[in-house]
C-alpha cells in the first residue's frame, strides 16, 4: 500500500491535517481507527480485495478485541481512546463520536440484526466504558451514555444518560 493509498484510507480522518489528527489521537486510538478505516477501504474495492479488508477485520479483533464489519457507515473523527473490547453492530455512526472500552453497540434480541434493527447514532456522541445500546433506537446529536448505562429506549438531543435501564440526567 503506498502512501496515496493510505491517505485515500484516511481521507475521513485527515481534516486539518495529518500531523493535527496524530496530536489528537492516542497511537494505540490511531492504529485502531487506521485498521478500521483499511478495512472499509479494502471493502469498498471489490471481491479480490476483500480478503485484505478480512485482514484488517481479524486484526481488529485479535490485537484489540474490537467486533465491526466493514461495510458499516463511520462518519469522520471517530475516537476510541481505550480501545478494547469493543462490539459494534450498528449501520450507522455519526461524525466525532467517542467509543470508550467494553462499549457494546447492537440489537437487543438474536435475529434482530438480519431485520436490520439496530441503533443509528448521531454525531458529537460519547459512550462511556462498558456502556451498552441494544436495540432499535436513535441515538440524538450530543448524546452522552454513562459508564455501564444499558440504554435501550430513544434518546434527545444533547442530553446524558445513566444508570440501569439509562434515564435522563436532569440538569440544574
Amino acid at each position: 500500500m503506498n502512501r496515496k493509498d493510505y491517505k485515500e484510507c484516511l481521507h475521513i480522518e485527515i481534516g486539518k491535517g495529518f500531523k493535527a489528527f496524530l496530536k489528537s489521537h492516542f497511537v494505540c486510538s490511531y492504529n485502531a481507527v487506521l485498521y478500521i478505516r483499511k478495512a472499509q477501504y479494502y471493502y469498498k474495492k471489490g471481491f479480490l480485495r476483500n480478503l485484505l479488508s478480512k485482514y484488517y477485520v481479524n486484526k481488529l479483533i485479535s490485537k484489540y478485541g474490537i467486533f465491526i464489519r466493514p461495510s458499516y457507515v463511520i462518519g469522520s473523527g471517530l475516537k476510541l481512546p481505550h480501545p478494547n473490547g469493543i462490539i459494534i453492530g450498528t449501520n450507522k455512526i455519526g461524525k466525532n463520536c467517542t467509543i470508550f472500552q467494553q462499549v457494546t453497540i447492537g440489537s437487543a434480541r438474536m435475529g434482530d440484526f438480519k431485520k436490520g434493527n439496530q441503533p443509528i447514532i448521531g454525531d458529537n456522541c460519547i459512550f462511556f466504558a462498558g456502556c451498552k445500546v441494544l436495540g432499535s433506537i436513535g441515538i440524538a446529536d450530543g448524546t452522552v451514555v454513562g459508564a455501564n448505562a444499558v440504554l435501550t429506549k430513544d434518546t434527545e438531543k444533547n442530553c446524558t444518560y445513566v444508570g440501569v435501564p439509562a434515564k435522563k440526567v436532569i440538569k440544574e
